[in-house]
């Protein structure tokens, strides 16, 4: 590094405004009545990091002077804030936005129009580059780039490329896509810069607090959930999104400092629904971003660190639409300037500046190729059309058992994303089907019930659907053989995020797959929005009006929400810890009673409400005798008593897990949580809560010490329910110290060689007599020494599943699985295997399935699973009138893994009633 007076000189001199090399920025003539960055906000573009209200302020003023732009809103985040996105083209563009739409839409679906007239559109449309920045909130170099590239646009006179790009096509700038995280970023930044700019990676200003900026409101990360769809955030761009059908699709994002700047084509694996004319197009797109670069001196990469797999990116869901998708990510700066490693000093316009060149790069490859892009776009959609009709699986069916809810809000949020999803009318019989991911050649007759939903993949969006719903997607064998190398080395895998989302198992939503279009009566869903769940009871006023009792079957969901509601709103509910018969109605353990003599007569109308909106079938019983189980009156039956919960918050927490769970808790299913710092929680008066909840995250001790946790061992005796949600919340109670889990966390075991002949080496040497006699007249020949195995380490941490789908089978007689069967699917992202507990100790209500059946989708390293076969998923372990209800990994991830939420409902709602 350069001495640090020199270092600091440098900063004292560095420009607050942009390079004045950069001549794409001297148009010929602007046009005067266009604003300026500088006329609006009072600075120039980099001298200042814009908030989000500076950029919608400047945004409004740009789209009032300038007859070459429209600014649309397309939500508000869950502070408030508006999301939105500039349109820029010429003024007839603009003026004909809605032919324009409707004319993407045909080509989007091009069945039933003649080639003549999508040639037509493919010669006369514009064709759209949308630009989508800032997704992580503390990503700030983004969203002053598209502002610096929307002035231009507008403002440019008599500039060739301009004229071009306005001619050509539309441009879509959103440029915040995390307005939330931005202004916590940006408070912080403000509130911890001095009078002297200073580029030290030790500054306050780039050492964010916990949550930091990256996520939004509810700590999401937005560019996961492109098919989870839990965020306004993402509700909104994608419906945005299905009106415009963009060819080209940026999202533009920030990575360490000492870094360059990367764009497409993308490091493997790809995703292999993407087809090989996506690929083909990114390289186009790249080499002419290279072009650019190279003309200022930019460095840049290709072909590392940022793949195409997961189709829940940014830049993979557009592409399996249709659009050539990208990412791009610019070193960050974290503020106005950083020292880098290489003794050179970035600076905050240098970093907007190569955003900006980027995307003006990347709108001008599109309007170069404009009429292309657009058949392309067409092929893309056609294509997925036949790859459908040749492919093994002509349908997916998600069926409506076991919980209709469940599948119900799968086949919802499909259908918002723009595939076509029919619901079965009736029963149809039929040949070649066969179960979800299994051989075709295991294909048989079958009944598809009624209800159940039918998503063919012979649609143009049927690259999307396979990649949604199919159990698994290979990666490239080269990679995979890459990865079991390194692996082996000990040295980190190049897989970037999780290799399984197969949205039915993570939805526990039975599937079936078929080999020919079903025939039978279907209607076509139709989702425009993914509203929140709304109950009116005012609508059910009348109807039955049960003498004794209200029973809601367990095995949903929805059974869950049911009973939070219920409890939010004072209603006393029983829950029932072993099955039942009334008449021919089967009522598994986890049932529930809402006993008319226990309640208001308003609880009538709000049960019937709930029936009918979850679609539970919930039966009025006018009678307390049952056929067969236990009776209303048992002391198997449990009355629930709403739970006041506390959720762990700040440090030590993981912000995603704290969200994740939240989200999820409240959210999900209305139970209210109380965010309590995780440092008070050791000084708090615990007697406050009945549930405390630890998300994944760091050591705890740290937090807790030996005071916090002996208060909260005897908060746990008189009654509390600790829930961990792995990581460091679930270690630490296996700690010495704290003793709260009689079980510990496993090495990783050493091959099977190697133990071996460790275990030769402990057998006591043996001689008989004459021994002696043969060593002298012959020494045995020593084995050869084995330097791979020589070389491991003696003990070391179980490597980490990256991102697997892992079966785990429950205990379905304990109240922590009631409604879930015998067996769930899970994300398997931790490194931890647990010992399971003894008998004595506690129950393992949930344990990882046996090797054969534990891989259900997704890469996973072989000894990992040999090892974590078998062993703990789910401990409850009992601590006088409480309980520790301790997970091995976290059932919330990202919130996308709802076939596990009964668990943890489970957990928070029955543990005081158990």
């Amino acid at each position: 590094m350069l001495p640090r007076r020199a270092r600091a000189l440098a900063l004292f001199l560095l420009p607050a405004t942009l390079p004045a090399q950069i001549e794409v920025l001297d148009a010929p003539r602007r046009l005067a009545d266009v604003p300026t960055i500088r006329s609006v906000l009072g600075h120039e573009v980099g001298a200042r990091i814009v908030s989000p209200e500076e950029s919608t302020f400047y945004l409004r003023a740009l789209a009032a002077a300038s007859d070459r732009a429209t600014l649309f809103r397309y939500g508000q985040s869950h502070e408030g804030r508006p999301l939105q996105y500039l349109v820029v083209g010429t003024p007839e563009h603009l003026a004909d936005l809605e032919a324009i739409r409707a004319g993407m839409a045909k080509l989007a679906d091009p069945r039933g129009a003649d080639d003549a007239e999508l040639a037509r559109l493919c010669a006369e449309l514009p064709a759209t580059t949308w630009l989508a920045n800032s997704v992580h909130g503390n990503e700030i170099s983004c969203t002053d780039a598209a502002l610096l590239l929307a002035w231009h646009l507008c403002s440019a006179d008599g500039d060739e490329l301009v004229d071009k790009i306005l001619a050509e096509t539309l441009v879509v700038i959103d440029p915040l896509q995390n307005p939330d995280g931005r202004a916590r970023f940006v408070h912080h930044a403000r509130s911890t810069r001095g009078r002297f700019t200073d580029g030290s990676p030790a500054a306050a200003e780039r050492d964010e607090p916990w949550p930091g900026g990256r996520t939004n409101h509810a700590l999401f990360d937005l560019n996961r959930d492109w098919f989870a769809c839990t965020q306004p955030e993402t509700l909104g761009r994608i419906k945005n999104f299905r009106t415009w059908w963009p060819v080209s699709f940026v999202d533009l994002h920030e990575m360490g400092s000492n870094s360059s700047y990367y764009f497409p084509p993308p490091a493997k694996p790809w995703n292999p629904a993407l087809p090989a004319e996506w690929h083909a197009w990114q390289e186009q797109y790249g080499r002419n971003n290279a072009a650019w670069f190279d003309r200022h001196g930019f460095d840049y990469f290709t072909r590392e660190s940022f793949d195409a797999f997961y189709p829940g990116y940014g830049d993979t869901w557009p592409g399996l639409h249709g659009a050539i998708s990208a990412t791009y990510e610019e070193a960050s700066i974290r503020g106005l300037v950083v020292e880098r490693e290489d003794d050179t000093v970035r600076t905050f316009p240098e970093s907007v500046l190569r955003h900006f060149v980027a995307s003006l790069a990347t709108c001008e490859t599109t309007a170069w190729n404009r009429e292309a892009a657009l058949q392309r776009f067409l092929g893309h959609r056609r294509g997925a059309i036949q790859r459908g009709l040749d492919g093994p699986t002509r349908e997916f069916v998600l069926l409506p058992s076991p919980d209709r809810w469940r599948t119900d809000r799968l086949a919802r949020r499909l259908a918002f994303q723009g595939l076509e999803v029919d619901r079965l009318d009736a029963a149809v019989t039929r040949a070649g089907v066969r179960d979800h991911g299994e051989d075709p050649a295991s294909a048989a007759e079958r009944t598809l019930p009624a209800g159940a939903y039918v998503v063919r993949t012979d649609q143009p969006a049927g690259l999307l659907a396979t990649a949604l719903l199919s159990r698994h997607q290979d990666m490239d064998p080269e990679f995979v053989a890459e990865q079991l190398r390194r692996h082996a080395r000990r040295e980190s895998p190049e897989i970037y995020d999780v290799t399984a989302w197969s949205l039915p198992l993570l939805q526990g939503v039975a599937a079936w797959e078929t080999a020919s279009p079903t025939d039978g009566a279907l209607t076509r869903l139709v989702v425009d929005d993914l509203a929140p769940l709304a109950i009116d009871p005012g609508q059910h006023a009348e109807g039955p009006t049960p003498t004794v009792a209200w029973v809601v079957p367990a095995g949903s969901n929805g059974t869950a929400i049911l009973l939070a509601t219920l409890l939010r709103t004072k209603a006393r509910v029983h829950c029932a810890g072993k099955a039942f018969r009334i008449g021919d109605r089967k009522f598994a353990p986890g049932s529930l009673l809402v006993k008319t003599a226990d309640n208001g007569p308003e609880v009538h109308a709000l049960v019937r409400a709930l029936d009918a909106a979850l679609g539970l079938d919930c039966l009025p019983v006018d009678s307390s005798w049952v056929d067969e189980g236990v009776h209303f009156g048992s002391n198997e039956v449990h009355y629930v008593k709403p739970p006041k919960v506390a959720l762990a918050w700040n440090e030590p927490t993981s912000s995603y897990g704290a969200g994740a769970v939240r989200h999820v808790l409240e959210e999900r299913f209305g139970v209210p949580v109380v965010e309590v710092r995780a440092g008070r929680l050791a000084r708090a008066d615990l007697t406050d809560f009945d549930v405390i909840v630890l998300p994944d995250g760091g050591d705890y001790g740290d937090e807790f010490g030996g005071r916090g946790a002996e208060a909260l061992k005897a908060w746990i005796r008189a009654g509390g329910t600790l829930v961990t949600l792995g990581g460091g919340a679930t270690s630490w109670l296996t700690g010495d110290g704290v003793g709260l889990l009689a079980t510990r966390g496993e090495d990783r075991e050493r091959a099977e060689k190697d133990k071996d002949e460790d275990k030769e080496k402990d057998k006591p040497e043996q001689k008989s007599e004459g021994d002696d006699a043969a060593e002298t007249a012959e020494e045995p020949a020593k084995p050869a020494f084995d330097y791979d195995q020589a070389i491991l380490p003696d003990e070391e941490s179980p490597a980490r599943t990256p991102g697997a789908i892992l079966r785990v089978d429950l205990d379905p007689e304990h109240w922590l699985a009631f409604g879930l069967g015998t067996a769930i699917d899970v994300i398997g992202r931790d490194r931890a295997i647990y010992t399971p507990v003894k008998l004595d100790a506690g129950r393992n209500v949930g344990i990882y399935a046996a090797r054969d059946a534990l891989l259900r989708a997704g890469f996973a390293w072989e000894d990992k699973l040999d090892q974590l076969a078998k062993k703990a998923f789910l401990v409850h372990q009992p601590h006088g009138d409480g309980h520790v209800v301790a997970f091995a990994e976290d059932p919330t991830t990202r919130g996308m893994v709802e076939g596990t939420d009964l668990l943890l409902l489970n957990a928070v709602l029955l543990g005081a009633a158990f």
